[in-house]
């Protein structure tokens, strides 16, 4: 035999041995197929390619951070895991990247999932379940609508409220933020209204 086909059969036996590793790492480890919890994800050990490097680059500034792309791209799964970070810690974090770099505390998270808020077809209907929404998400932090108070606006109460909140109190993480638009894209009359 030359030294030619002993070497093919070498790297020939580490490409089958690297495909057994990969299949057998692939049975134990299930695919995660339309989960968009984070913690549900890794409490279920499911496959899960790391970037938290990356989330920790953009969560340790305390600024606003917009995403945009396009549907199915995981940008729920992305706000579930700030919301992960931000409420519990490292918990679910266990042999990620941002383990070894996070050293911030947690946070009050509110989470405002637009999701619900497609089904309405006029501005009227819209209003009354968006102020049911951010009273519902702030009540845990002390906002509470004062209905009876017909003189200043659900709006401008949520705006007071807001202004005496000290710095860094809270983070607040939008997601779904243009469901009821897209829910109405066949209707400008709606679409325009929302």
């Amino acid at each position: 035999m030359t030294e030619i086909e002993i070497n093919h059969i070498d790297e020939t036996v580490k490409i089958s041995r690297c495909c057994s590793y990969i299949s057998e790492w692939l049975m134990l480890q299930p695919l995660s197929l339309g989960r968009s919890t984070f913690s549900a994800l890794r409490a279920r050990n499911e496959i899960y390619v790391d970037k938290t490097a990356l989330i920790y680059r953009l969560a340790r500034f305390h600024s606003k951070i917009f995403f945009i792309r396009p549907r199915r791209f995981g940008k729920s799964l992305l706000i579930s895991t700030f919301e992960s970070l931000f409420k519990n810690g490292l918990r679910d974090f266990e042999g990620l990247a941002i383990e070894k770099l996070w050293k911030d505390k947690t946070y009050p998270v509110v989470r405002l999932d637009f999701s619900g808020l497609k089904a309405y077809k006029d501005l009227g209907q819209f209003q009354i379940a968006f102020q049911s929404l951010l009273s519902s998400v702030f009540a845990p932090l002390g906002f509470h609508y004062d209905s009876e108070n017909q003189t200043i606006l659900f709006i401008d109460q949520f705006k007071m409220w807001l202004s005496v909140q000290p710095p860094s109190s809270f983070v607040l993480l939008i997601d779904e933020y243009d469901a009821p638009l897209t829910n109405h894209l066949d209707s400008a009359a709606v679409f325009d209204n929302i």
